[in-house]
């Protein structure tokens, strides 16, 4: 028969402590996301997205310049259209694959550093001031880190992509009947580089919500920490109605609740795209295993 584990003995003072609050709910701090953290992950995919927009921008308006003229009936812009965006499109998803790893790596050390300090925070509060070792890296968040990362470095790689199907037809459109040329491609960089800038904001805003909440996850249960208050944030122009009714409820991390009616998706606070909801760390004492 396998040996069972033990818990380290209670230090005098803590086992007092424990024993005075027998049969009490004890919460942490609320586990917030880091802003910080999140902004510098925006920034280093938007500084790939602005060096793409100026080069598109640049190397476009130089190739309709040279072949200006009737635009619909010369096919030569057209020809020489499509190489200079082909040119473009390999030049700059070799540039975010390339440096797509090393920003993810140093955004997983941001979160990895925040939600350590933020759950430290948090275990301290509930214990009644004893400092809990809350960077501890269990298996399943080495498992959750690494499949986060491959993803996160998925969706930096996919900009250039997406950036180019949407320029490559407005440069085709622009050129045909009707088109302006120059002016219709002008309008089409605008439009797609505010996109850009804007998806690369979601990407930063929504993997830094999901990655510290299983970072968080993980770690509060390797250190026996079993339930969680949902908080709501309250701060969405259309909050979803499951994650308003579910405020100030307690779950349990062994049995997420069911976070989107409609897929029946399970799940923890900012586990779903935009949602600010955060969770907080409780204690029951008294209670089996607590």
């Amino acid at each position: 028969m396998a040996k069972r584990k033990t818990r380290p003995p209670l230090t005098k003072t803590r086992q007092q402590w424990a024993e005075q609050r027998n049969g009490a709910t004890f919460k942490g701090l609320p586990l917030h996301y880091n802003a910080a953290v999140e902004s510098r992950y925006r920034e280093s995919i938007q500084r790939l997205v602005e060096l793409m927009g100026k080069a598109y921008a640049r190397e476009l308006k130089a190739v309709f310049n040279e072949y200006g003229g009737e635009l619909t009936q010369d096919a030569s812009i057209a020809s020489q259209a499509r190489i200079k965006l082909n040119k473009l499109y390999d030049r700059f998803y070799k540039r975010f694959a390339k440096e797509a790893p090393s920003i993810v790596d140093r955004f997983f050390g941001g979160v990895d550093k925040a939600s350590a300090a933020s759950l430290g925070m948090s275990l301290k509060e509930l214990s009644g001031g004893v400092t809990l070792k809350a960077n501890v890296m269990p298996a399943t968040l080495v498992e959750a880190v690494t499949a986060a990362t491959a993803e996160n470095v998925a969706l930096i790689k996919s900009i250039p992509e997406q950036y180019f199907t949407q320029i490559q037809g407005a440069v085709m459109r622009s050129i045909q009947p009707g088109g302006n040329g120059l002016a219709d491609v002008t309008e089409a960089l605008q439009k797609y580089d505010a996109m850009s800038m804007g998806r690369a904001k979601l990407i930063a805003r929504d993997q830094t919500r999901k990655v510290t909440t299983a970072m968080n996850t993980e770690r509060a249960k390797a250190l026996g920490i079993k339930k969680f208050e949902w908080i709501h944030s309250g701060g969405g122009a259309e909050p979803r109605k499951e994650h308003v009714r579910m405020d100030g409820k307690i779950f349990s991390y062994d049995d997420p609740p069911v976070i989107d009616s409609k897929t029946g998706e399970r799940g923890f606070p900012g586990q779903l795209i935009n949602c600010r909801c955060v969770a907080r760390p409780v204690v029951s004492f008294g209670e089996e295993g607590e």
